[in-house]
């Protein structure tokens, strides 16, 4: 009996109700299996079904700072810490990768719960579900000199290039088309995926409060 092949799912999230969420998988070669985009958590959760995949990498903060039970302000609880943020995102910032911290007043708060309820119930249906950082992945992969997210078209065919040396058939799959950030996003994240699953990724913050996970 043939063994299926492992796969790989890397999810761009966005706020709900705004547009498309944009995902990415891979095989164990690494190769492109396919990409696309879903609107609701509905259609995400059943693009995971469909792959069946290995790891969930899910570019959102999927847990809050300690002391946190939510984000609103109106809420009495409180951070445990007077420090800014998660310590996952605190240690991004110490490696001089910036990025949006956790708190009451964070701008993305409908895309942390919404990262949050997606990570409960593909746990809760046996997925591993791990938290990357796209932007993260590209300055460990290939260095701080990078393309912004929002990047021209000269841009993006240069991280697709060097993407492409990860992932052998990007090029095939392209079909000579430079693909969009948030494909491009997609993909660093199934690549993360795909390094977690392969022992190449590492974990920084602290387990019980919240780990992103960084290629090697």
């Amino acid at each position: 009996m043939t063994t299926p092949e492992r796969t790989y799912f890397g999810l761009d999230l966005t706020f709900p109700g705004r547009g498309l969420a944009t995902w990415a998988v891979l095989d164990d070669r690494p190769g492109v299996v396919a990409v696309g985009s879903s609107f609701s958590d509905h259609e995400i959760m059943g693009q995971v079904r469909r792959f069946s995949p290995s790891v969930v990498a899910i570019d959102a903060p999927l847990t809050l700072p300690f002391g946190l039970d939510c984000l609103e302000e109106s809420c009495p609880c409180q951070a445990a810490s007077s420090l800014k943020g998660r310590q996952c995102e605190r240690a991004l910032a110490r490696l001089g990768i910036g990025c949006y911290f956790t708190t009451k007043r964070s701008i993305i708060k409908p895309m942390v719960y919404r990262g949050m309820g997606l990570k409960r119930a593909l746990e809760g249906r046996g997925y591993c579900v791990i938290e990357v950082y796209p932007h993260a992945s590209k300055v460990r992969l290939f260095g701080h000199r990078m393309p912004r997210k929002k990047a021209s078209r000269a841009s993006r065919a240069v991280l697709q290039g060097l993407l492409g040396s990860l992932i052998p058939n990007l090029a095939a799959y392209a079909q000579g088309r430079i693909l969009g950030h948030d494909e491009l996003d997609s993909l660093l994240a199934a690549h993360t995926a795909w390094l977690y699953g392969h022992g190449g990724a590492e974990a920084i913050g602290e387990p019980e409060e919240g780990l992103i996970y960084l290629p090697v």
